[in-house]
Parts: C-alpha cells; sequence; structure tokens
C-alpha cells in the first residue's frame, strides 16, 4: 500500500511540472491571426497583413510562410531574424478570384519549430 501512495504522490508532482511548461507557439502574439476581409470584389486583388511579435527571451527567425491554394501569395524575408519584443510582418495578398463565402490559410514556420496558421475570411461578389 506504502509504494501506491508513493507512486500517486510521484505521478502528481511530475503530472504538476508538465502542466507547467509552456507550449512552443507561445514564444509569439500574432495579430490577425484570422482576419475578416467582408465583402470583396470578384477579380479583385485585396491583402492584409499579418504582424508576428516575440515574447519570448531569445532570437526568432521567420524561415518561411505558405499558402494553402494558389490565389493566396505571402510576401515575407526569408530567415528575417527578430529579437523579444520585436515584431515581423508577413502581407498576404488574395487574387480575388472566388465567388461566395470563402476561407484561406496560411502556414508561417518559426524557427525551433513553431508553425502557426493564420487564416482570412470574407464573401466575394460580383
Amino acid at each position: 500500500m506504502r509504494i501506491l501512495v508513493l507512486f500517486a504522490a510521484f505521478f502528481t508532482l511530475v503530472t504538476g511540472c508538465k502542466a507547467q511548461e509552456q507550449p512552443k507557439d507561445s514564444k509569439v502574439t500574432i495579430q490577425n491571426e484570422h482576419y475578416q476581409m467582408g465583402k470583396t470584389t470578384y477579380g479583385v486583388p485585396v491583402e492584409y497583413e499579418v504582424v508576428i511579435t516575440n515574447i519570448s527571451n531569445e532570437t526568432l527567425r521567420l524561415e518561411g510562410a505558405k499558402a494553402g491554394c494558389g490565389c493566396t501569395t505571402p510576401d515575407f524575408t526569408p530567415n528575417q531574424a527578430f529579437k523579444p519584443g520585436e515584431s515581423v510582418k508577413v502581407k498576404i495578398r488574395f487574387n480575388g478570384s472566388v465567388t461566395g463565402k470563402y476561407t484561406r490559410y496560411t502556414d508561417i514556420t518559426l524557427s525551433g519549430g513553431i508553425v502557426k496558421q493564420v487564416s482570412f475570411s470574407g464573401e466575394g461578389v460580383q
């Protein structure tokens, strides 16, 4: 019985310590992570900016940005380093080739294995 109590106490201690760890993606905050375009005119390109701020204690790098479809193009400086408290921007362009409701995604890759998915939604009208 004593071994069971010791095991339970050890398990509780280990589980409690793990719960305090921050996830990898808590090193940044993202402005416009889920951007609402509203109504857009078919065939008219639109764009917006995603601002990524480093809230960690280490320098990070913006390694890449990849759109989920050919109608969306991310514009960024590859391997751009940003120190704690600094921000980098990714401009996301949409060619406006949709009528009706839409949502498009872009994966942003940062150093340390951080991958954040941002999105924009809207409704294309004629």
